[in-house]
């Protein structure tokens, strides 16, 4: 008989301990109403958000969800632009991709070619619809009415250059190619009369990887070449090559002129740091500098400010196409469960105040790509987005509207992201450079390896 008490009395603690351990595997508890450890719904959330301040938000976001939605547990992992290719084909073939995923149009591109994207048009609605966001980035995500990702950030690109050095030089803002070429010329300087360049005119930078491509199509776009035709769809690119062996001589006219010679190799975080510690006058540039030169160089905070990217003719200054981009936040397809609880989450993401958080987290570079986020007090009331306010007001009105995107200029198509993530720009360039090619031999090679991505993924629908 003790032995059988004993054995129960055991028993009883053991189902007493394990009825506090089942409340403690839930999310918020057993009072609070929440699920079970079992019940309780684990989504994946790949993000590019990777600096500090932009993980914080975004963790800090994700807690505010799972607290008012105790159901759903979000796991977030960061990914760089060297890896994120091959996690998506990992997890493609591993059946292990993300619920929720946060990157740029091509990555979008490249997911839903693959089919692993869900329709997220509904979002977009109970968002206020397309005129609630920037439509060109909608336009990029959109197949045959489909809308396959929520447009987060507006990027762009604009000529970031020194105020100071522009007065001291008696410089205009440069409205045509020539004038900013006449400019990068007179920037050039040595300014201690050792014979040497100590300030470059303006950085012309071109890493075979993205960069190269960036910086030609600002030449290009502001010239009237797309790769394909806005309204037809249509490949244009290889009938328009004379504009384009132009724009790449103007490019690289300035860059043996005025560009530091070992920009061939540049990427942003180079050029970006050049132009913060008053290496450089100008560059074509996402605003990603202002961030480093708060780091590195914060008298030169004042010195810098942005304009539109010129073109050939001083008449359609402000009106120019250039090139741009966005972040966004695209759903995974899995189960009908799992579907439904990332729309919660997306939707709570994309709540005003969330939307301008975001991009407060890296100011300048990232402007709310949703209209009323941008014009939120969360949003101007930042101390970085005051101190550029006039910039920030001619970006959202003379560069976001003309952007186009390398690839995309007719929408979401399967080449898409393929061109996008490919370096046959940034090959062609660098043959230029450094093997002697001709410009019209790189143009050529630009047309033949554009034509034969656009042949083999149509051959692949």
């Amino acid at each position: 008989m003790k032995k059988l008490c004993s054995f129960v009395l055991v028993l009883a603690m053991l189902l007493t301990m394990a009825g506090c351990s089942k409340g403690s595997d839930t999310s918020k508890g057993e009072d609070a109403g929440s699920k079970s450890s079992e019940e309780v719904t684990e989504l994946t959330m790949w993000t590019m958000h990777t600096t500090e301040a932009m993980i914080e938000t975004l963790d800090a976001q994700v807690a505010a969800f799972e607290e008012q939605n105790p159901d759903i547990k979000i796991n977030v992992e960061t990914l760089t632009y060297d890896v994120v290719y091959q996690r998506m084909m990992a997890g493609m073939n591993s059946d292990t991709m993300p619920n929720i995923f946060n990157g740029i149009e091509g990555h979008i591109a490249f997911m839903q070619s693959k089919d692993a994207l869900v329709d997220v048009s509904d979002i977009i609605e109970s968002k206020g619809g397309r005129e609630a966001f920037v439509e060109k980035y909608l336009d990029w995500v959109t197949k045959d009415d489909v809308v396959y990702a929520v447009p987060d950030w507006a990027l762009y690109q604009g000529v970031w250059y020194r105020k100071d050095l522009f007065e001291e030089n008696g410089i205009e803002i440069p409205k045509t190619w020539d004038e900013l070429k006449a400019a990068a010329a007179k920037l050039t300087q040595d300014t201690d009369g050792d014979g040497k360049t100590d300030i470059y005119g303006m950085c012309i930078p071109m890493d075979r990887n993205m960069v190269a491509q960036q910086t030609y199509s600002q030449f290009l776009y502001s010239n009237g070449v797309n790769i394909f035709n806005p309204e037809t769809g249509e490949y244009e690119f290889g009938d328009k090559k004379e504009q384009a062996v132009e724009a790449l001589n103007a490019m690289l006219d300035i860059y043996h002129e005025s560009s530091p010679e070992g920009a061939i190799n540049w990427t942003w975080t180079d050029f970006r740091t050049a132009l913060a510690k008053g290496e450089i006058a100008m560059t074509s540039e996402w605003g990603a500098v202002v961030a480093i030169a708060e780091e590195q160089n914060p008298e030169m905070l004042e010195n810098l400010s942005v304009f539109p990217f010129p073109g050939t003719d001083a008449s359609t200054y402000n009106q120019n196409a250039s090139f741009g981009g966005a972040y966004y936040m695209a759903i995974g397809k899995s189960t009908d469960e799992k579907i439904e609880a990332s729309k919660r989450f997306v939707e709570f993401l994309f709540e005003t105040d969330n939307v301008a958080e975001r991009a407060n987290s890296r100011p300048i570079y990232a402007l709310p790509a949703m209209n009323e986020a941008f014009e939120s007090d969360t949003y101007q009331n930042d101390e970085m987005v005051q101190k550029f306010s006039s910039e920030m007001e001619d970006i959202f009105e003379n560069i976001i509207p003309y952007e186009e995107r390398s690839g995309f200029e007719a929408g979401l198509t399967n080449s898409a992201g393929q061109i996008e993530s490919s370096n046959l720009m940034g090959d062609a360039i660098q043959n230029v450079v450094l093997n002697g090619w001709s410009t019209e031999q790189a143009v050529d090679y630009m047309d033949e390896k554009l034509q034969e991505i656009i042949t083999n993924c149509n051959e692949m629908k």
